[in-house]
């Protein structure tokens, strides 16, 4: 093993920012630092397993010109709440109840993982699962520390676009090290690629199975918006992924205390605003992270959970984990089965 080797093995399964981590604290970047990394992140002509993260910008951007398209022709009241609506239901379905509680955290488990691939095969998102589980699980275990992948310490810019820069995953890990992260994925549902294949993409996804499967949900949401309102729906479609897309970037700064006015550092917040439109009651969440359930007071809403109830009442859910809240005050975690 040569020593660049062995120091990338040293940083875990994300290989550290070009501008460090920090010692004690988390390494607040410069603005310039932040574009640096960024590039950096994209950059596949230096890295080729950087492809992955470079495609989904284009996508992401290209959901923005979209976006701006359809504003540009259809502004209105009714356009705008209905671009919205959607947002928030992606948000809501696909972002809280697959990506967060399901892939993340395994806070409930489907009776079969067909089931669960259904959520694979229509995630109209297009950002890989894995891209999505493993930062999240390393901001979980290294939360406000060197080492956490995003959060407000990079400011609101480099919250943003950590997205990409969190995708720089070590794919020089050993085979038994990827053989570990491979198993706790494959609750997922996904074709998992060999030791080889990582090596070379960093994806323990197999490439050709995520492409196949995005270019299929795109096509089936696309066709049935277009099929339901011409044109205007499929724009009104490609207009909400973006809004969704930059919302989720926006939260991994707020939700942690980002923008505050009062001196939060890194805690995270029960935000009213995310908390609505996405049940994600971030300090709830935090305090326990492997429940289905966020909203634990009578004015948090979670309608993430209601989702997770109702597909356990069908009998697609085999069970969950919830805080037993005997007071409101004093919440314990338990499991309930259906």
């Amino acid at each position: 093993m040569n020593a660049e080797v062995s120091k990338m093995r040293k940083r875990g399964l994300l290989v550290e920012p070009t501008y460090g981590y920090g010692d004690l604290l988390p390494r607040k970047p410069s603005l310039k630092e932040v574009w640096v990394e960024w590039i950096d992140a994209i950059n596949f002509f230096k890295d080729s397993s950087r492809l992955m993260a470079a495609l989904y910008l284009a996508y992401h951007l290209a959901t923005g010109i979209v976006c701006a398209i359809f504003f540009a022709r259809y502004l209105s009241i009714q356009s705008a709440l209905i671009v919205t609506g959607i947002a928030c239901g992606i948000a809501t379905v696909y972002n809280t109840v697959w990506y967060h509680r399901y892939c993340t955290h395994r806070a409930f488990k489907f009776r079969s993982l067909w089931l669960a691939r259904v959520f694979l095969w229509t995630n109209p998102v297009c950002f890989r699962e894995e891209s999505y589980v493993i930062p999240h699980r390393v901001h979980h275990s290294k939360s406000d520390q060197p080492g956490d992948p995003y959060g407000p310490h990079l400011g609101w810019l480099g919250s943003y676009l950590a997205t990409e820069s969190q995708q720089k995953t070590n794919r020089d890990i050993s085979a038994r090290d990827y053989e570990r992260l491979a198993k706790s994925l494959e609750h997922i549902g996904f074709v998992k690629g060999s030791y080889e294949q990582f090596q070379r993409t960093a994806s323990v996804e197999n490439v050709w199975h995520y492409i196949v499967r995005s270019v299929f949900a795109n096509l089936f949401w696309t066709t049935l918006a277009f099929l339901a309102a011409g044109w205007y729906g499929a724009l009104t479609w490609s207009a909400a992924v973006f809004l969704y897309t930059f919302l989720v970037r926006d939260f991994n700064y707020r939700g942690h205390g980002g923008g505050s006015s009062e001196s939060h550092g890194g805690t995270p917040l029960n935000q009213m605003f995310y908390g609505l439109i996405a049940g994600e009651w971030h300090e709830n969440h935090h305090e326990y992270p492997r429940s289905a359930r966020a909203g634990l007071a009578w004015w948090q809403p979670d309608m993430p959970y209601v989702i997770i109830r109702f597909m356990q009442l069908c009998g697609a859910v085999e069970q969950h984990h919830a805080p037993a809240i005997e007071n409101e005050r004093q919440p314990s975690l338990v499991k309930v089965r259906a």
